[in-house]
């Protein structure tokens, strides 16, 4: 709470030195509702715009100067939104599900001071979040606030950025890149040259800044290096190299309890061709405990996933995987290998049908354990031309075997979601009016006996409004 406090204190500071207002497309009037409305009132200057490294953000809004005094500043100098957090009726299980993925209010204020035009902008961010479901396990400290102060710029083909940010225990999934009961921030650098890329990113968060007892306490830094060599008309390869130092605490400020270093090395490379794209990835990562005698770790992977268009209304995606992972004194030793074809047939403007086939073998070399996983997919879309109608329905198979027992489960698995915009029939004066309804039935089955052994059936109906 008292970080909250000091970047809320901060972002007051910094309020003089911005002319001008910027509120987004689904702003909401919260100078009442927070208690932040003076006396003072202020005109739009500017429209928001959005920039970091190489990707579009909506972190701050950046607003023009005004050519004439506004007197007074007022904190509606802030971009105020409000968003709802979606509801996500296909994977929900059952009602308890449901509400604890979904419908909280998060309020943001935001503002952005251009301190050398591009060269330099300084970027404020404060988000609360009010949740739809209060856990069980939440007290009245439990902080639901997060804050962020982030310095940006470019400088000719050169991007560089710096952040620090804390968020609570709930802050919820927000625009604020800081995890969740964390506080931190990162150093990145990228210098765009002609066919090769240099990026440069450290790091260093602390977590449990709460002081939860019953809790341990991590200290994590982090550096990463990488360099994307990108010629035009030729595949792009990407080489990286990581190191990551954990430290952590038995609890706040208690006995350090066991610090891991972990290094990696990985390359990708990435291709683009007429009848599709592709990628593939190697990587080799060794962990080592400096509490634990031979505590070390080997891992070792690759991965290739495309996708092809071979025919116009035909798309495949095939992937295939290899990971091992063996340690130092010899007690774990695990293999994995795994295949993926996943397809999707579009049959109409609005209508596609999605079928696929995954395997996997999971292969314990020092428990001479091996587990084989077979699924069969079959699902099908169809969404309306404007969008007022949305149904999907998915069915799947999945069989497990294991070696060292007979007893091998079948899992079948169908779901029915449809989802109805509604505001013909409502009339309401509000941005969304949708009727959804889910139907899903698992049944599981014994190998052995061909016996029934387990069976679910649900049925949700969710009605959203949001205003």
């Amino acid at each position: 709470m008292v970080r909250t406090v000091l970047w809320l204190v901060v972002g007051s500071l910094l309020l003089p030195f911005v002319s001008g207002s910027a509120f987004s497309a689904d702003s909401i009037p919260l100078g009442d509702r927070l208690g932040l409305r003076t006396g003072s009132h202020s005109n739009v200057c500017g429209s928001p715009t959005s920039s970091s490294l190489g990707r579009s953000s909506h972190f701050f809004s950046q607003s023009t100067p005004c050519n004439e005094s506004t007197g007074e500043y007022s904190l509606t100098r802030f971009n105020f939104t409000q968003k709802r957090e979606p509801f996500n009726l296909q994977g929900a299980r059952d009602i308890p599900s449901l509400a604890r993925q979904g419908g909280s209010n998060i309020y943001e204020a935001s503002n952005v001071i251009p301190l050398f035009h591009e060269a330099l902008t300084a970027g404020i961010q404060m988000v609360y979040r009010d949740p739809w479901e209060t856990d069980n396990s939440a007290t009245p400290f439990t902080n639901r606030m997060g804050a962020q102060i982030v310095l940006k710029g470019t400088t000719g083909s050169m991007k560089y950025q710096a952040q620090y940010g804390y968020s609570g225990q709930e802050t919820g999934n927000t625009s604020i890149t800081t995890p969740n009961d964390r506080v931190g921030g990162k150093l990145a650098w990228e210098w765009n040259l002609p066919f090769v890329t240099p990026q440069i990113e450290l790091s260093r968060f602390t977590s449990n800044v709460e002081g939860d007892l019953s809790r341990s306490q991590t200290v994590a830094n982090q550096q990463k290096f990488s360099l994307l060599l990108a010629p035009p008309n030729w595949p792009s390869l990407s080489l990286g190299y990581a190191r990551r130092q954990t430290d952590i605490f038995t609890r706040p400020e208690g006995p350090l309890s066991d610090a891991i270093t972990t290094e990696s090395v990985s390359a990708n490379l990435s291709f683009l061709h007429g009848a599709g794209k592709g990628d593939w990835s190697s990587y080799y990562k060794t962990s080592q405990s400096e509490f634990v005698d031979n505590g070390s770790e080997e891992e070792i992977g690759t991965r290739m996933s495309g996708t092809l268009n071979l025919l116009e209304p035909v798309d495949l995606t095939p992937q295939w995987g290899f990971t091992r992972r063996v340690n130092s004194r010899g007690t774990m030793a695990n293999d994995r290998f795994f295949a993926k074809l996943g397809s999707s047939f579009r049959v109409s403007p609005t209508s596609t049908l999605k079928p696929g086939v995954e395997f996997a073998r999971d292969l314990n070399r020092y428990a001479a354990l091996r587990t084989d996983t077979l699924a069969a997919k079959l699902g099908y879309a169809y969404l309306a031309m404007d969008d007022s109608l949305d149904v999907s329905i998915l069915g799947q198979y999945i069989l497990n075997q294991r070696s060292n027992t007979p007893v091998n489960p079948q899992i079948y698995d169908v779901s029915l979601l449809f989802k109805k915009d509604v505001r013909d029939y409502l009339h309401l004066n509000h941005r969304q009016q949708t009727l959804s309804l889910k139907i899903a039935h698992n049944q599981q089955i014994n190998t052995s006996s061909f016996q029934t052994q387990y069976g679910q059936t649900s049925a949700m109906l969710l009605v959203s409004i949001i205003p």
